[in-house]
């Protein structure tokens, strides 16, 4: 039995006060003012779907819960900045026998407040953080820092960029490319010694920037992108490269495709009219993941564990910022079937599947929010965390995915509501056998702020 709710993944408080744990006829738990908000925001003709499992339900069909054990009310995370300033002090006393279980702590890295820059676009790889938005005069800017030590800084006269993204195959340098509405789409390398950026080596590509609407990497020199309505390309950093079209000769209409994502040489993931699919090479697409009056707006593929992180618009019957804000968050695996096509072919595709241990996480938050969940590996077991904003209070959650995604760790953070997305800076490593570290990058429109995550399992 979960000790949060379910709406706002908040402890229940005690019996007779707003938050009480409360129960709908089909079973499932939550907080008395959530459950009736969400009554009030989906009620139709006197009914409406649980939170949960979708069943249709008459208003009425809830119910206090008087007997539930002490453990269902508020717990105590440590939420203090200082309870550990270093790593050292975290490991000395898991090695002493001091920490528990499941305990969780963060320690603040560094962060970057911007003062002209208003951040709409940011990508992360191996340490670097590139970030690129509107100036407050006339213009657009694009910066790299390693932690929160800028490497390139460079200002454009023309302010609409449209796509960036880093090219996460290049070696011995850091590559990325930006699109311009209208203007270029530049391929850049910056060179490095030491851990020093020199001077970039640019490439303009000959692509229709006027309909882009994603773009990301193949390989160390080829990337793929997303055009207009129905078309997606392959092509090469050279700028004299020919495109290719990805699809090849398969006579198939599609709408416009957008968060392209790698999962091989050969296939691509993307959100399409509001649904996952699968973008196989010369092949006709398919969809992975969708569900009913439900839009997918952003989402991660970890290929370690083969799951997709999504998150969900929700629709209600309501104000427009409430619809804008208001999002889910699912975890799906992802595995591979064979299916015979209209042809009688036998082929392998994707399928999604539902994590049974991992519960739709509600929660509000800036519509185009990007999600992390990340694995680490240790002695061949995985250990699956998503880090989730909760902008009622500022308070930034850890789930622990293998263990029903309860709430492991809370970190209070200053105006989360204007967090963009939460981004693993690097890979995690696991010390001393049993302490996970995770580095993140939450960003903000206005900077970012970099923290270390210690778990033990």
């Amino acid at each position: 039995m979960s000790s949060v709710c379910f709406i706002c993944s908040e402890a229940y408080t005690t019996n007779g006060t707003d938050h009480a744990l409360y129960s709908t006829k089909c079973g499932h738990l939550m907080g008395k003012s959530c459950l009736e908000e969400w009554i009030r925001q989906k009620n139709n003709r006197g009914r409406f779907d649980c939170p949960v499992c979708r069943e249709n339900l008459l208003d009425s069909d809830y119910h206090p819960i008087y007997d539930s054990s002490n453990e269902l009310l508020p717990s105590e995370f440590d939420n203090s900045k200082d309870k550990y300033l270093s790593e050292d002090d975290i490991l000395k006393d898991y090695l002493s026998g001091k920490l528990e279980k499941g305990s969780t702590f963060f320690i603040e890295t560094g962060n970057k407040t911007l003062s002209r820059m208003f951040i709409e676009f940011f990508d992360v790889h191996n340490e670097y953080i590139l970030i690129a938005g509107h100036l407050d005069y006339k213009g657009s800017s694009l910066q790299i820092y390693k932690g929160a030590n800028i490497v390139y800084d460079t200002i454009y006269s023309y302010p609409n960029i449209i796509t960036v993204a880093f090219n996460k195959f290049c070696k011995n340098a850091v590559g990325f490319c930006i699109g311009f509405l209208n203007r270029d789409f530049l391929y850049v390398e910056l060179s490095t010694i030491n851990g020093v950026c020199e001077a970039p080596r640019k490439n303009v590509l000959s692509i229709d920037c006027r309909n882009l609407n994603s773009v990301c990497f193949l390989d160390e020199n080829k990337f793929v992108y997303s055009v207009g309505e129905c078309e997606i390309f392959s092509s090469c950093t050279d700028k004299f490269c020919v495109k290719e079209n990805w699809l090849g000769n398969v006579n198939v209409e599609l709408k416009a495709v957008t968060n392209l994502t790698v999962m091989n040489d050969c296939t691509l993931m993307g959100i399409m009219d509001g649904k996952i699919y699968i973008f196989e090479k010369n092949k006709i697409p398919y969809l992975v993941y969708s569900e009913e009056n439900i839009k997918v707006t952003n989402y991660t593929y970890d290929p370690v564990v083969d799951m997709i992180s999504i998150v969900n618009s929700l629709e209600f019957e309501c104000s427009v910022d409430i619809y804008e804000k208001l999002l889910s968050h699912v975890m799906c695996g992802m595995s591979k079937i064979f299916k015979y096509d209209n042809e009688g072919c036998r082929r392998e595709i994707y399928m999604s599947y539902p994590i049974k241990e991992s519960p739709n996480i509600i929660y509000q938050s800036l519509q185009g929010f990007k999600p992390l969940s990340i694995s680490a590996k240790n002695y061949e077991k995985c250990f699956i965390y998503s880090f989730i904003p909760n902008e009622e209070n500022d308070m930034l959650q850890v789930h622990f995915v293998n263990d029903a995604s309860n709430i492991v760790g809370k970190r209070k953070i200053e105006n989360l509501n204007r967090c963009i997305g939460i981004i693993a800076l690097k890979e995690p490593e696991v010390l001393s056998s049993k302490v996970v570290k995770i580095p993140i990058v939450i960003i903000f429109h206005e900077g970012f702020t970099m923290l270390n995550c210690y778990t033990l399992i």
